[in-house]
Parts: C-alpha cells; sequence; structure tokens
C-alpha cells in the first residue's frame, strides 16, 4: 500500500476560523446583508483597519482604506495603479513565489535585491541603491518575510525608506503576516518612519492571522487621494465590491478578542521549534529559525541536487514542500516547508524527509 500523500509545503492554516468570526457573518447574513453595500467597503471595517494602524504609530485616514477581495488582489491593485509596462520594481531575493506572476501580467520589470542567507536573510540597503535604474518606480517588501521569515530590522527599514526617498520611489509593503511573530520581535511598519506615510501602499488581509483563506478578505491603504481614486478605478473595473456579510465578518476580526490569534500564534511557534530542531539533527541540512510568518526555508544545497529534483525524491517519498527555485534565484538550493499545517503531519513528515536524505 502507497503512503498518504503529506502536504506541508503551502500556508494553509490547520486551525478553523475562530467561532466569534463565523458568528458574526451568520448574524450579518440573517440581518439582510446580502446586497450591494457600499462600493466603497462598509465604514466599520475601514476605521478597523485605521484603527489597527493607529496601533502600529501610522496615522490612517479610513477614506483611503480599500476592501479587497484577499491580499493577493492588493498586490495586483498597486502594481496597476502606480506602474506603466516597462516600469522597473526593486524586491527581495528570495521572495513569495506569486508576485512573479503578477509583475509579468502587469509587464513591470522585477530586480531582486539579495538577501543574506548567512546573516539571518538581512537586507543590505546599498544594493537597492545600486540596483536603481531610470526606470524603477517602486520597491516592494514583506515582512516577515514569505518564504524565509526573516522580519526586516529597524536599520533595514530605515535603510530602506533612505533609499525610496532617494530615489522618490514608492514602497509597496505586504505586511500579511504582521500578527505572526516569534521571540519578542514586534512588527514594525515601514510607514510608520518619518516621511514614508505619503509613499507607501500598505497591503493586509485577514487569511493568515485570522485562519480566514478561504474568506478572500483583505484591503489596501493608498498614501494619498489621488492614488486612493486610482485604485478605486481599478475595483469598479475588476471585482466591483466585496462581500457585504464578509466585511462584517472581518468587523469581528479586528475589534473582537485577539485572544485566538495569540493561541494560534503560541501553536505556530511550537511547530517552528519543532522544525528547527528536526532539521538540526539532519545531516547536509542547515535551517535558519524564522523570525514571523509560518514557513521554514532549509538549505539542502549540500545534496548537490536542485532543489526541483530535490523535491521530486521527496514526492516519491509522499512528503510536498516548494521548490526553493519558484522563489528566486536565491532560493535555488533551499525549499520552503510550512509548519502552519497539523504537528502529526509535519513529524511524519520530516521523518520521510531524514530518509531521503540519508539514502543521499
Amino acid at each position: 500500500m502507497s503512503k498518504r500523500a503529506i502536504n506541508i509545503g503551502g500556508g494553509e492554516p490547520e486551525f478553523d476560523t475562530p467561532p466569534h468570526i463565523v458568528e458574526a457573518i451568520k448574524r450579518a447574513l440573517d440581518e439582510g446583508h446580502t446586497h450591494y453595500g457600499s462600493f466603497a467597503g462598509i465604514p466599520e471595517l475601514k476605521e478597523a483597519v485605521a484603527a489597527k494602524y493607529d496601533g502600529y504609530g501610522v496615522d490612517v485616514d479610513p477614506g483611503r482604506v480599500l476592501i479587497t477581495p484577499g491580499s493577493t488582489m492588493g498586490i495586483y491593485m498597486a502594481l496597476k495603479g502606480i506602474m506603466e509596462p516597462g516600469d522597473g520594481i526593486l524586491t527581495a531575493d528570495p521572495c513569495f513565489f506569486a508576485y512573479y506572476s503578477t509583475f509579468d501580467f502587469v509587464g513591470v520589470k522585477p530586480v531582486g535585491f539579495p538577501r543574506y542567507e548567512a546573516e539571518g536573510w538581512v537586507v543590505h540597503p546599498e544594493d537597492l541603491t545600486e540596483a536603481v535604474t531610470p526606470r524603477t518606480k517602486g520597491i516592494l517588501i514583506c515582512s516577515p518575510d514569505n518564504p524565509t521569515g526573516a522580519a526586516l530590522t529597524d536599520a533595514e527599514l530605515r535603510g530602506i525608506a533612505e533609499v525610496a526617498v532617494d530615489h522618490d520611489l514608492t514602497v509597496i509593503t505586504d505586511e500579511i503576516y504582521d500578527m505572526i511573530t516569534f521571540d519578542g520581535v514586534e512588527h514594525v511598519s515601514i510607514a510608520s518612519l518619518p516621511g514614508m506615510a505619503e509613499r507607501t501602499v500598505i497591503l493586509n488581509g485577514f487569511s493568515k492571522a485570522y485562519a480566514m483563506t478561504g474568506w478572500r478578505l483583505g484591503y489596501v491603504i493608498a498614501p494619498s487621494d489621488e492614488m486612493y481614486r486610482r485604485f478605486f478605478g481599478i475595483q469598479m473595473s475588476t471585482y466591483l465590491v466585496v462581500n457585504a456579510a464578509v466585511q462584517r465578518a472581518g468587523v469581528a476580526a479586528l475589534t473582537g478578542s485577539q485572544d485566538c490569534v495569540r493561541e494560534m500564534v503560541e501553536a505556530y511557534d511550537a511547530k517552528r521549534r519543532f522544525c528547527v530542531d528536526a532539521y538540526d539533527g539532519m545531516d547536509g541540512v542547515e535551517c535558519a529559525s524564522p523570525q514571523g510568518a509560518m514557513y521554514v526555508f532549509p538549505d539542502i544545497s549540500s545534496f548537490g541536487l536542485s532543489s526541483s529534483e530535490l523535491c521530486g525524491r521527496l514526492v516519491e517519498a509522499g512528503v510536498s514542500v516548494r521548490p526553493g527555485a519558484d522563489f528566486g534565484s536565491r532560493g535555488e538550493g533551499h525549499f520552503r516547508q510550512s509548519y502552519a499545517q497539523s504537528m502529526a503531519d509535519i513529524r511524519e513528515g520530516l521523518e520521510r524527509m531524514a530518509g531521503v536524505f540519508e539514502g543521499l
């Protein structure tokens, strides 16, 4: 009998959406929130988003918040609203693989700046300066990061901000993992730094922190009225409006008790530690301890196989993870494993991996 396939490569939380959020959508449906509603989004949700970012030291006008069907739509909206085909954008290497398909669709040219694994996946701002060309219009960052789990330090954020100001670039900051951090790391939005609120587009959503991947609810915070109007034009020509009842569930998520988030993060932390310890015990594997998000990015370059070849070997053993090459040239020699799944699947998946690595 073949082994049960174990997928520990994707960022799909094992948890169900917290009950008070589920109850909120039931209540909204019972109350008849089944119509279009305001195309601009319900005021209660926009105000809740603004209040959340006030806690990060970012003064947000609720009138500049756009509600989106998931944060991925926000990536498209930001790129389409800011850039023209042929323009350049600076992005970390490695970075979230889905960025590349959006770059291609919009017609912008990504230029990767390296994250240095030996230093804990840090960014050197001078690399961004060297990568700027006359066609460069923006910088895309994610912190905590997918796939490495690294969080940008204050010094890195200030260095990136300086590059943006010096070259008049817009920063797009993907903050979907802002609430999932470890070891005392606290999320800092680059928009909170001096001079950055007016040149930063913030992307965020509910999928990860509240285990709401299937609800498709996110938001974009525009830095100016002009940019808001540009983004709203994209909204009106694409998805038009976000489900009214789902928006009310979003209000419950942001304004209700955050104990559910803390409990999920504690569980992720335990699984994170388990994964790092397990990889540390495998010959030929090195694995940095992530500071946030829900992924580890082990270095398996010592085995002499490409990340796709090695992941193919793992699939033969019934374990699925994501090849590092999908995340950029510096992702080669790694794979992304998620610790969002059950501990049972993680434990068995890593045991199977260990067997494959021993055979190499």
